[in-house]
This record gives structure tokens, sequence and C-alpha cells, in this order.
């Protein structure tokens, strides 16, 4: 039996629908209220996720699934087109009407999808947000599948600009994510959201900042993204007398925050502006007490992985 957050037989006093139906599909919808819209798709979708694990206990390998839609959704057709698998799950472009859609079924018991749809807002320019998801049980074990855009990799320079928005992510926004690699990133942005974290109870936590102090780390970012020197001079130079928290905020979040970017072969340009400004933030730490022996310290601890 299939048990989904959006069904009857499911414990809604535990459970509830995680996201939303995507614009498209609402209009699609017509006149059938929000509610009934939500709860029709999710049953839609549920049938597929478990038709896939129905295969897949039949002995079908993974990368040769493929996935026949049951009905009309919407009065639309439904096409399915496999995709690619990782360690996690199964990812299909779906075709609903005019509108395509990244339908993955996860085919472990990690719902990492739906837990990081919190952070969706602060990573919308960094990350393809999840727009529903549910959980469903299928042979005495609960999996989960979301809905996403569906992002073409037509960007030839797609990782390495989703490379810079996660350096400023993590600096502006306190974002990090557990695996840079280039699969994970399509059409310049995060595809695997559940690598996704908050960075907590580190010396580059950016909840120990104020907003006045978060105010200056955004402009200081901006300068670095215009490659205004300037004006990243002069925010040093007042934070140095004013907001020393800043400057050591700073210090440490532009060194930890580059390993991602130099570890995958990005482009020498992008490296080579922001050694210069690492040179005027380092100043700025050693006028406000930083000693070189801490430098060197927390550039071994980067370098073998141990950044906490």
């Amino acid at each position: 039996m299939c048990y989904n957050w959006s069904m009857k037989k499911f414990n809604r006093s535990k459970h509830k629908n995680m996201g939303a139906l995507p614009g498209e599909l609402r209009q699609m919808a017509g006149d059938v209220d929000i509610r009934g819209a939500t709860q029709e798709f999710n049953v839609f979708m549920t049938e597929l996720a478990i038709d896939f694990h129905r295969q897949l206990l039949n002995g079908a390998n993974k990368n040769e699934i493929r996935l026949v839609a049951p009905r009309k959704l919407f009065g639309h057709d439904v096409k399915l087109d496999y995709v690619a698998s990782g360690s996690m799950g199964s990812v299909y472009r779906m075709q609903i009407g005019n509108h395509a859609f990244a339908f993955k079924i996860n085919r472990n018991s990690s719902h990492g999808e739906l837990s990081a749809m919190a952070l969706q807002k602060r990573a919308r320019n960094l990350a393809n947000p999840v727009h529903i998801g549910a959980v469903f049980e299928f042979n005495e074990r609960k999996y989960s599948w979301v809905v996403s855009d569906f992002i073409e990799n037509d960007h030839i320079n797609s990782f390495d600009k989703a490379m810079e928005k996660l350096y400023f992510a993590y600096i502006t926004k306190g974002l990090s994510i557990s695996d840079s690699h280039p699969g994970n990133f399509m059409g310049g942005k995060l595809i695997d959201t559940p690598t996704l974290s908050m960075r907590k109870n580190r010396v580059d936590d950016i909840a120990q900042l104020t907003r006045l102090e978060l105010d200056i780390v955004k402009k200081m970012a901006n300068c670095i993204k215009r490659d205004d020197m300037t004006c990243f001079e002069q925010l040093v130079n007042r934070s140095v007398s004013d907001n020393p928290s800043v400057i050591k905020y700073m210090f440490y979040a532009m060194l930890y925050a580059k390993p991602p970017v130099s570890a995958t072969g990005h482009t020498n340009s992008f490296l080579e502006k922001l050694s210069r400004y690492e040179r005027v933030m380092r100043s700025a730490w050693h006028q406000i007490g930083g000693r070189s022996a801490g430098y060197s310290a927390i550039t071994k601890k980067i370098v073998s992985g141990n950044n906490k």
C-alpha cells in the first residue's frame, strides 16, 4: 500500500505536503481547487514512483527502467524520458503539455531534497528549487520523490558560473555544499540540493554578525563581484577601526569559500581576482591583531579538509 503525504490514508496529524504545485501546473488544473489538484498530482506521481520501485524489485537495471504515465494529468498527456541515475536516485524528464520538469525518485530511504527545501529561499540564485515532493511506502520501506524545473545544460561555462555563485553565497548567506562535483550542477545551478547546508558553530558562522555587520559584508562581496578595489579598501579600512568583527569574519570566510572553487580548475582570472582581495583582507586581519602563525594554521586546516 502507498502512503503519500497528501493522501487520506496517511496520518495527516504528523505529515503534510511539502512545497506546492508549479504555477504552470496550477494553470493546467483549471477550475479544480488547489487542494484537490495537489492531491491528484501527488497520487499520479506516487503511482509512477511505485512502478519504478516495483521494476527495480523485480531485477530491472536502474538505468533501463522506463516509466509510462497511467493516464492524462489535468487533461494533458504526460511523457517521461530517462535522464540519469546517481548514487541516491534516478531522474526523468517529465513533459506535461508544453512544460518540462525534472522528476527524481530516490532509491533509498533518504529524503534529503525535502529536508533541504527550507534553505531554498536563501539559495534561489544558486540552486534549482524543488517545487513539490512527497514520501510514499513500498515493500515496507519509505521512499520519496520530488519535482523541480528541468534544466538543459546548455551553458558552456555552467560549472564556473555556479562556483562563483557558491563563493558569494558562502560569504553573504552562510551557505555551503558538501559536494562540488560538476555532475551536481547544470545550467549554472546546483541540482543536488541535499548537499546544501548552513554553516554553524564555526569561526565563519554568519549568525555571529549583527545586521549592520552583515550589511557591510554584503557590500564587500558586491565590491568583489564588480571588481571595485577602491570600494573594497574603503569598507575594509573603516571596518578595521569601527567593525573589527567584520574583518575577522571576512578573513576566514574568504579562505574557506575558495577551496571548492580552486579545486575544480576554475578559470584563473577569477582566482587571480580573489587573491588580490584576499591580500587586502589579510593585511586588515593583521591590523586587528591577527597573527601570521594563525594564517598558516588555518590554511593547513583548509588543505587537510579540517575546516571547523
